[in-house]
């Protein structure tokens, strides 16, 4: 499931804290819905918190995550 990453980096407009280089937002559609939210959830957290790569700190859901065109 994550042998492939597509990465797009764009700059916050909003900052209420000072820019860390230890946090990061990424965004993730995902097909089934709010569905398939805790699963996904348990695997992203199995994979990058069981290897020590990455801790979640915050998971956020809404439709204020969605690009606007």
């Amino acid at each position: 499931m994550f042998d492939q990453f597509p990465i797009v980096v764009q700059p916050s407009i909003r900052q209420d804290h000072p820019p860390s280089e230890e946090y990061c937002t990424v965004v993730f559609r995902l097909p089934r819905g709010r569905s398939a939210m805790g699963r996904f959830l348990a695997e992203l957290s199995r994979y990058f918190e069981g290897r020590g790569t990455a801790e979640i700190v915050k998971f956020e859901v809404g439709d204020h995550l969605r690009n606007r065109h």
